[in-house]
């Protein structure tokens, strides 16, 4: 498997390694506008290759031919939110990035699942399936997963369990509004489970506050789960933004090969609770079309 990764910052190199050690890829490519800091990073990844004695190639550039016959493009580039920043703010400026990177993920890779990571990340997950013309299958957004790490974060923090012996999910749009799914916690919280949501909520701008930059090893983390589910086909539920009608949301997904195999709808209740969320996502890929980013 050839999985090439487009922007070498922070959350990109993070997803690399994690997609290395993983032993997920045969093949990575760091494609970055800051060659030098693509192929310096390429070099890294394969040192850290060579010291648990992994065979996968790691190589960077600024150049997207490098990208050609990809299984899956994960896309990271774009500018990360700054403390006081809200995801919306980053809209404009990160939907050109993306809209350019993806017409060309479309030229040299036009076989690929893409997963985008920048925010914000539901309008801009729909802006890469309008901009690549592939089926809806194809394109997904990271977010989900992160935000249902944090859950679990937050309950392992309040209950002392390990992090294997529970599960928990997030769906919905990734913002202030995302729906913490109660009936999808393994643990009972008793009346405390609203407070532990909002804590996972929030667990993004803790770590800007405290970094002056967005996380990254944990946003890594989740796109590599993405891209081992599409290798393995793994029967696991995983929570993905995707695409539905003319908007984008998380919701529980089986990935496998070609993407995204099967979809969880939400009961009736879950449906009204994401309603909020999904609306700010329709506003933002409303604004876009009006401000002829997406045609």
């Amino acid at each position: 498997m050839k999985i090439s990764v487009i922007g070498a910052g922070n959350v990109g190199a993070s997803a690399a390694s994690a997609i290395l050690l993983r032993g997920i890829a045969d093949e990575i490519v760091l494609v970055d506008i800051f060659g030098d800091v693509a192929r310096a990073k390429a070099i890294d990844l394969s040192q850290s290759a060579a010291v648990f004695g992994l065979d996968a190639s790691v190589a960077g550039g600024d150049d997207f031919e490098l990208i050609a016959d990809s299984d899956i493009v994960v896309v990271t580039a774009g500018s990360p939110r700054k403390e006081g920043q809200t995801r919306e703010d980053l809209l404009l400026k990160n939907a050109g990035i993306v809209k350019g990177t993806v017409e060309k993920i479309a030229k040299f890779a036009p076989n690929c699942v893409i997963i985008n990571v920048t925010n914000p990340l539901d309008a801009l997950t729909y802006l890469v399936y309008k901009t690549s013309g592939f089926d809806k299958s194809r394109v997904l957004g990271m977010a989900g997963e992160l935000d249902s790490a944090r859950l679990k974060y937050e309950i392992s923090q309040k209950t002392g369990l390990k992090n294997s012996a529970f599960s928990a999910h997030i769906i919905g749009s990734h913002n202030d509004d995302m729906v913490a799914l109660q009936s999808n916690v393994s643990v009972d919280l008793g009346g405390e489970f609203d407070a532990v949501a909002q804590e996972a909520k929030t667990g993004g701008a803790k770590i800007v506050k405290l970094l002056g930059t967005s996380a990254y090893y944990a946003p890594g983390a989740a796109a590599a789960k993405m891209c081992e589910a599409i290798k393995t086909g793994s029967e696991q539920w995983l929570s993905c933004c995707v695409i539905e009608g003319e908007c984008a949301g998380g919701r529980l997904v089986k990935l496998g090969k070609g993407g995204v195999r099967e979809i969880k709808q939400p009961s009736a209740e879950e449906k009204a609770a994401l309603e909020k969320g999904e609306s700010q996502t329709a506003a933002n890929i409303k604004f876009l079309k009006e401000s002829g980013v997406i045609a």
